[in-house]
């Protein structure tokens, strides 16, 4: 059960930039704040503008998706992080490995003098 939840939770970021999902953002931008302004400046147009609670509903919709992509974006820093922090202990490590390659290197060369 664990492994599907994970499963599942890793491919939301996925989800969430695909391109229906980045069209669905546009739309709800433009239709809840750009044909909204624009239905208040056009009387004729006043009767198509997006009523209170499709506002209210839609509104907190894009609100929680919001949400959920800065806590995405901040689970990424933080994985991110995390791998990078072990990239530099490779690093160190692998640096330890040549400087003690060296050390033998020099000390074979000492010996056959």
């Amino acid at each position: 059960m664990k492994k599907i939840i994970n499963n599942s939770l890793s491919r939301i970021p996925s989800w969430l930039s695909s391109k229906i999902s980045v069209f669905i953002y546009i739309f709800l931008f433009g239709y809840l704040v750009i044909f909204a302004l624009i239905a208040v400046l056009v009387p004729w147009l006043n009767p198509y503008a997006p009523s209170d609670g499709a506002q209210l509903v839609l509104g907190n919709y894009t609100n929680v998706l919001s949400a959920l992509g800065a806590s995405i974006a901040a689970g990424s820093g933080i994985a991110i992080h995390d791998k990078v922090k072990a990239m530099h202990e490779r690093h160190r490590k692998l640096h330890d490995s040549i400087d003690e390659l060296h050390r033998k290197i020099d000390r074979l060369s000492a010996e056959k003098q």
